[in-house]
């Protein structure tokens, strides 16, 4: 049994009194709906932690969540990889094999001088993962069945994937693509069609797992005139060679047992929306050619084609679509009443055959987007109001002003937009910024800011601060640009439905390592693999205790050398101590490498009775304080 709801259940959903969701922004409100979700937190979490066996998930579409009994997620998994022609079961872990491979093959392109050393080393890996496959239900089709996705970012191709795939994407001119609804929708307004057309929609039966490695391999070699003008010298073999084990190294792991995919390409694998969008240009093109009358136009969204057809047509349609390749299926949608959704649009052809846009949500769409009293900065909530005022004023062709802004008014108040505000942005809606004219005479005179090269980064949104901290940042150092995230979300909620990855597999860490003879601890920080980093400590205690057997003395130059290699080391040296290396805890993560040290060196600052040297502490303390030119601390 599962059941769905908006996004927001948990925080509506109970015995607190409704009227604390009104659109009241006084200081008094703000603080009682404070309480009341941090309330509605608590109490979720302590219902969820009674109820193991209840997976609360995000669905793929509509914003959506989905309460579903645990296991009837991990059988609805398991049915969905019995699916021999598309999964198969192995028994053991390939990383290794298929990093090793990976970086063979990216080596070969150094070694043929088509790579610099830093697209090598950016290519190579050493510390790759197994993805781990999870499901999101489809919260719009009966029985719930989920999409499988594969994050594989943690793959040993995963960069080769996504550098293969941008020669690829950059060689595809089509004539058929939209780049977004807002090029459709000024497109689609100018048609008009024949006499006796209707409109369809056509969609590609599960793309990604449908698309055949030779269908691939064939319109890379059909394209290759086009293509490798893109490919920096790679010739055709080694190009094609290098797509087969881009799409062959998808495997992943569910429930502790390891798979692999040996057919069509995963859902999140970079490349596959490039192969997929290159075989879907090509099977337009063909399928243009085999019909017996001519389309007034064709567009293509990834796989959602839209196009006008004469009604006694349809069956020769669907047949030559389908006998393109007998694994890409597709299932067809015709006009209502004349009316056809597309994209987020409805369109209308109107009795002139003329074609208008109306907005759209999809009737699983929960109408939430970034409610007025959530954690995020006030300017964020008024952008993302606007542009969804923008979306629903420009695709309304069809629409009366009158009937614009009741959506427009709905929408928002159903976010919890005051009153007042809803009607200064809807009041404003037609206010374009415009750039004023360059003054040729001028337009050489550039100020020194205009030629800094702009860093972006992100920061945790903490009222007030998050303000003082983007102020002082803008005036002293313009080339930074600094965006906010949210740390309060609802993803907390969500049930982790991953296999979970074991802690000597974690990279990218600080960890603490406690000694055995006294209560004191080592903290260090890792970019490879826990177990990688752990291995090495090892070894060096190894080189000690050996060089210990030999009787050297204390002071002896090679140990004084061996201590400076870690304060771990130097701890053990001085005080023939040694390290509960079981006992590793990871005490933080980072994606970004370099802000690593910075952590290590917080972590070192506010942990008592550490091993590790103050010199280290001292370093990383300065180079802050030179790079923002601020006092050093003493």
């Amino acid at each position: 049994m599962a059941v769905t709801m908006s996004s927001t259940y948990f925080l509506r959903k109970g015995s607190w009194k409704s009227s604390l969701w009104t659109t009241d922004t006084s200081p008094q409100c703000k603080d009682a709906l404070l309480r009341f979700c941090d309330v509605a937190e608590k109490k979720t979490k302590i219902f969820l932690k009674q109820n193991p066996n209840l997976a609360v998930l995000q669905s793929d579409k509509g914003n959506k969540t989905v309460i579903m009994n645990s296991e009837e997620y991990k059988q609805k998994m398991l049915d969905l990889l019995k699916d021999d022609q598309t999964y198969h079961p192995i028994t053991r872990d390939p990383t290794s094999r298929f990093q090793k491979l990976n970086n063979n093959l990216v080596q070969r392109l150094h070694t043929l001088k088509l790579i610099d050393l830093r697209t090598t080393y950016k290519l190579k890996t050493n510390s790759a993962l197994c993805p781990r496959i999870y499901g999101q239900p489809k919260a719009h089709k009966q029985g719930l069945p989920l999409r499988p996705v594969v994050p594989n970012i943690t793959a040993p191709s995963y960069n080769l994937s996504k550098y293969i795939g941008q020669m690829i994407r950059k060689s595809i001119n089509s004539q058929y693509n939209v780049k977004d609804s807002f090029e459709f929708c000024e497109f689609i307004n100018t048609v008009t069609l024949p006499p006796g057309h209707v409109l369809i929609s056509l969609d590609v039966v599960s793309l990604f797992t449908c698309v055949p490695k030779l269908l691939v391999v064939h319109d890379v070699i059909y394209g290759w005139e086009e293509i490798k003008k893109h490919a920096n010298n790679i010739n055709l073999d080694l190009f094609l060679e290098m797509i087969e084990f881009c799409i062959d190294a998808s495997y992943f792991k569910f429930n502790e047992q390891h798979y692999q995919q040996i057919f069509g390409t995963a859902m999140g694998n970079p490349l596959s929306s490039t192969v997929a969008d290159l075989v879907m240009e090509n099977l337009l093109v063909s399928v243009v050619h085999k019909l017996d009358f001519q389309l007034p136009f064709l567009k293509k969204y990834v796989d959602d084609i839209v196009t006008a057809i004469p009604p006694d047509k349809l069956d020769h349609v669907m047949e030559v679509f389908n006998s393109y390749n007998e694994n890409l299926q597709f299932t067809y949608d015709l006009e209502n009443n004349y009316r056809l959704p597309y994209l987020d649009m409805l369109l209308v052809r109107t009795e002139t055959q003329t074609i208008r846009t109306e907005w759209y949500q999809k009737p699983i769409a929960s109408g939430r987007f970034l409610d007025f009293h959530s954690f995020h900065p006030l300017n964020q909530k008024l952008n993302t109001a606007t542009n969804l005022i923008n979306r629903i004023n420009t695709f309304s062709t069809n629409l009366s002003d009158q009937q614009k802004v009741k959506i427009m008014d709905n929408q928002l108040k159903i976010n919890n937009y005051p009153r007042a505000l809803r009607n200064r942005l809807i009041n404003h809606r037609n206010t374009r910024r415009i750039n004023p004219p360059v003054d040729p005479v001028q337009n050489d005179q550039t100020t020194p800011t205009q030629h800094l090269q702009h860093t972006y980064r992100s920061i945790a949104y903490i009222p007030t601060l998050t303000d003082q901290v983007k102020k002082q940042l803008k005036k002293d150092y313009p080339h930074i640009k600094l965006a906010t995230r949210n740390i309060k979300t609802t993803k907390t909620m969500f049930t982790q439905m991953k296999d979970t990855t074991h802690k000597e597999d974690h990279k990218n860490v600080i960890y603490s390592i406690p000694c055995t003879d006294c209560n004191q601890q080592y903290i260090g920080m890792t970019t490879n693999k826990l177990r990688t980093r752990i291995s090495g400590h090892k070894s060096t205690l190894n080189t000690l205790e050996r060089l210990r057997q030999t009787g050297i003395p204390q002071d002896d130059p090679q140990l004084t050398t061996l201590s400076e290699r870690t304060a771990l080391l130097n701890h053990c040296i001085q005080l023939n101590h040694t390290f509960s290396f079981e006992n590793t805890k990871i005490l933080d993560r980072h994606n970004i490498e370099s802000a690593l040290p910075i952590l290590e060196m917080l972590h070192i600052s506010i942990t008592p009775n550490t091993v590790n040297q103050t010199y280290r502490y001292r370093t990383v303390k300065s180079h802050l304080c030179w790079h923002y030119k601020q006092p050093k601390m003493s």
